[in-house]
């Protein structure tokens, strides 16, 4: 019996009508499978679309202690719902089985999977894997925590999909079957979420569980995977994918074997150089040509909103990597736009930092930073870190502020270290308010 004919005798609960949730009921009422759909939110956003399309479905909204999640054989939840939540751990102890869309994904899935985690990084180290592939010719499915919910790629025609997991992805998905894996770093993030950084990176570990190779970052021990045997390793020197410099010029590497010049990449910062390799490491197993990876580095213009170059003006450049959201991320964003030992960068940083610990930023700080400016909940925090903190209340007086002390060869980066929810609905208002005041100041 195939495993969906085996979910036809099965009472299901769809927890969470958000993106993920929607398209796991589309995806069930194709394989006419009626879910019960309970939602904490009395205006739960799929809400619509299920009334117009499906009238028939059986929808309970408020309070989880009155939906009695225990009567389900199974419940798919969505990945903003923690299994630790009083409900959904009451279900989990009275025997029903708790998965995420990402785990349905994995029951039915034929094709080959390339799966990506990390702190920071993941979502343009999957577009560029994907982009990689297409210009060899193989049709992508590319999604997970990006793009596309899986399940509506999962009927699609694809050769093989390349998947982003956020660590709540993972804690329900025990079945997939990646070709090959990464966890690309690990550093605080969603420690409201996790009983501290152990159960975090053991979360993010679960990628591994069942991949035929490995990739990791050999400048981070928490991403060594431990029970995989093949195992491949990427940095910047001595790995199986690395960097190297003949005659002055650096080229890309992959097991002893020099590809061609990094220049290729055409998005700046050591970081993307690192993303670059981990990217060819994922992809060795379908030994594609060196010409394919030159071609598509060449046209991968990078993210919005991953320290993505905004402006310059009188020959100051403004970066907006409002994506970095932890301290990793502010940390790799410093690292890759830092000239040597000289003080050049004028970084925007503040927001929610969700309990994080900022103190492992003070050598960056000291090391790189002229001036640091701070907005947002948590910015007297961030300022108490270095003694050329300015502290300001709007991402235009940040801008203004950061411009007069800007002199020629500087860099303005917004590397927030913290969430944007105490300002901004998301990430992406928050840089493209940063951009739009960037660039009324080359108007200016």
């Amino acid at each position: 019996m195939t495993y969906l004919k085996q979910l036809k005798e099965l009472n299901i609960i769809v927890l969470g009508l958000g993106v993920s949730g929607l398209s796991t009921v589309r995806f069930l009422l194709q394989n006419n499978i009626n879910p019960i759909v309970i939602d904490s939110r009395l205006n739960a956003p799929g809400l619509d679309w299920l009334q117009a399309n499906a009238p028939e479905i059986e929808v309970k909204l408020g309070d989880l202690s009155k939906s009695n999640l225990s009567q389900a054989n199974l419940i798919i939840i969505s990945p903003g719902i923690a299994l630790a939540q009083t409900d959904v751990a009451l279900a989990i102890t009275s025997g029903v089985e708790v998965i995420g869309d990402i785990e349905l994904f994995a029951r039915i899935n034929t094709k080959p999977v390339i799966a990506v985690t990390g702190s920071n990084g993941k979502s343009s180290v999957v577009t560029l894997t994907a982009k990689v592939l297409e210009k060899a010719g193989f049709k992508v499915g590319l999604g997970g925590n990006i793009g596309t919910p899986i399940l509506d790629l999962l009927v699609q025609s694809h050769d093989v999909f390349v998947l982003e997991l956020s660590s709540f992805q993972l804690e329900t998905t025990s079945s997939l079957k990646p070709v090959s894996a990464t966890v690309l770093n690990i550093s605080e993030d969603h420690l409201d979420r996790y009983d501290g950084m152990a159960h975090y990176t053991q979360t993010k570990h679960n990628i591994y569980e069942n991949c035929e190779n490995a990739i990791y970052s050999l400048d981070d021990k928490e991403t060594y995977p431990i029970k995989v045997n093949n195992k491949l390793s990427f940095a910047a020197d001595n790995a199986d994918f690395c960097l190297v410099t003949q005659n002055g010029q650096s080229y890309f590497s992959a097991l002893d074997k020099v590809l061609f010049e990094t220049s290729n990449l055409k998005v700046e910062g050591k970081h993307n150089q690192l993303n670059a390799l981990a990217v060819i490491a994922l992809l060795s197993p379908w030994n594609l040509e060196t010409e394919t990876f030159k071609q598509a580095f060449n046209e991968f213009l990078g993210l919005d909103h991953r320290c993505q170059l905004v402006c310059s003006h009188q020959n100051v450049k403004y970066f907006n990597d409002s994506k970095a959201t932890n301290v990793g991320a502010c940390i790799a964003s410093i690292e890759s736009l830092a000239a040597g030992s000289n003080k050049n960068i004028i970084l925007i940083a503040g927001g929610d930092g969700k309990g994080a610990d900022f103190s492992t930023l003070v050598p960056y700080f000291d090391k790189h930073i002229k001036k640091l400016i701070c907005l947002g909940k948590d910015a007297h925090q961030l300022a108490k870190l270095s003694d050329s903190s300015l502290l300001v209340s709007s991402m235009e007086d940040a801008v203004n502020l950061a411009s007069e002390h800007a002199l020629s060869g500087d860099i303005v980066l917004l590397a927030p270290a913290c969430s944007s929810l105490d300002m901004y609905p998301n990430f992406m208002a928050r840089g493209d308010d940063f951009s739009h005041f960037a660039l009324q100041q080359k108007a200016n």
